[in-house]
């Protein structure tokens, strides 16, 4: 376009001063060149505001360094470099064994885990019966020690009954000897007899009665000591049942523990697996079977590259975005593809460039050093992401921002941006100038 405005101009002069044959006067000569630079450059300040053209893009897509969680010998490459893959396919398997002998070793010990605490649960249930056993025990020895208690006092009272009748034989007999000394005819011989053989039934009472006593107070004794040992024997049976219980709980807390870890082997031996982390496909694929995998960033085991999205990165003069916002149209010629023109939508202009970054450090930054490029950055989406999806990573190429204001000027960078296209036909450098 500018070059057909400078067409345009020479015309115009040629028909002047050729054709009209006006005398090239100075004022005349000044004012056409005036008129000139301020036609073109006019035209051309309003074009790069409004309609902003770069040759300066790179098509841009999300890459994945493809490094392995765990490492180990790759046992079988199933990827090829640069085919198509869908999220989910495998890629490359690393020997599982030594993983899975770890997952084995953990699977027994939390079988070993549980079978601990139930054993350990079972000896708390036994301790717990032993106690309501033990309960038992001591209901009934406090029973037995009552019984005791009281057959004691029974005995005691029969004792106290048999001296009072002791005590009365004793009197009676000494009354009748009394008599028979005072007068052997007052009182006969069968009746002192008799006291006597009372007296002494009496005695024999007494002591038999002294003799219960003796034994119940005996079968007390016993009854208390039984008590002191029931008492005894429950207090042991709730220490073994705290004990048990303790035992339950150290065996539950090892069950997690296990549990987390054979988790963590199990994931483990997941990895052994890698898989496509999204559509796409897989370059610097330089792995083989037989080769070691590390979990190390700087040892990738290739670049996935992911097909599900692209966008443009285009690099603009700073001044020239003053009118671009999201949401414009741009058309889009790259360089792989000539003949082809694409369109698409301002997604953001990227406020931001590197030159304004500085890096901590000690030293003071050099003043001849501190500037700027005085370009930013333009992310641009494609109108139709199943053709952006067939579209290579790091392609070049042009690409043409239409604002909201100075639509006569489009036409200018329509027209250029369909010459760049056909051109790539013929010199494809043109594209990237």
């Amino acid at each position: 376009m500018i070059a057909f405005l400078i067409i345009v101009y020479a015309a115009v002069v040629l028909v002047l001063f050729k054709v009209l044959r006006l005398k090239p006067r100075p004022y005349l000569i000044a004012g056409m060149i005036l008129a000139g630079v301020l036609l073109i450059g006019g035209v051309v300040v309003a074009w790069t505001v409004s309609a902003p053209l770069t040759g300066r893009l790179v098509t841009t897509q999300y890459v994945v360094q493809l490094v392995p969680y765990v490492k180990g010998q790759v046992r079988a490459v199933h990827a090829e470099a640069n085919k198509p893959m869908k999220k989910g396919d495998l890629l490359l398997e690393i020997d599982p064994a030594p993983y899975q002998y770890t997952v084995d070793q953990l699977e027994a010990q939390l079988k070993a885990s549980k079978a601990n605490v139930e054993q350990a649960q079972a000896s708390a249930e036994a301790a717990d019966a032993n106690i309501a056993k033990s309960k038992d025990g001591v209901a009934q020895a406090q029973a037995a020690v009552e019984q005791a208690k009281a057959a004691v006092a029974n005995a005691q009272a029969a004792l106290n009954k048999t001296k009072a009748a002791a005590e009365l034989a004793k009197t009676q007999e000494q009354i009748a000897l009394n008599i028979q000394r005072a007068d052997v005819a007052a009182i006969s011989q069968l009746k002192v007899a008799e006291a006597k053989q009372q007296r002494q039934e009496a005695d024999a009472a007494v002591q038999q009665a002294a003799a219960g006593v003796t034994q119940a107070q005996a079968a007390e004794q016993q009854a208390v000591a039984a008590l002191a040992a029931a008492q005894s024997t429950l207090q042991q049976a709730e220490a073994a049942a705290r004990q048990a219980a303790f035992a339950v709980v150290v065996a539950q807390s090892g069950v997690p523990a296990v549990e987390a870890q054979l988790g963590d082997a199990r994931f483990n031996l997941a990895q052994c697996r890698m898989t496509a982390p999204a559509d796409g496909y897989v370059v610097n694929w330089q792995v083989q079977a037989g080769t070691m995998l590390v979990p190390m960033p700087l040892a990738a085991a290739g670049t996935f590259v992911d097909t599900s999205s692209i966008a443009v990165g285009a690099v603009y003069p700073q001044n020239w975005l003053v009118n671009v916002k999201p949401g414009d149209d741009v058309e889009l010629v790259l360089d792989p593809y000539p003949g082809r023109l694409f369109t698409g939508k301002v997604d953001a202009v990227i406020p931001a460039s590197g030159g304004g970054q500085f890096t901590t450090s000690g030293d003071i930054p050099t003043a001849a050093r501190v500037g700027s490029t005085g370009a930013y950055a333009v992310k641009i989406l494609f109108d139709d992401p199943a053709v952006s999806r067939n579209l290579s990573i790091g392609s070049g190429g042009s690409a043409a921002i239409y604002t909201h204001v100075g639509k006569p000027t489009h036409i200018i960078s329509k027209v250029a941006i369909r010459m760049k296209k056909w051109l790539l036909y013929v010199v494809p450098t043109v594209a990237k100038s």
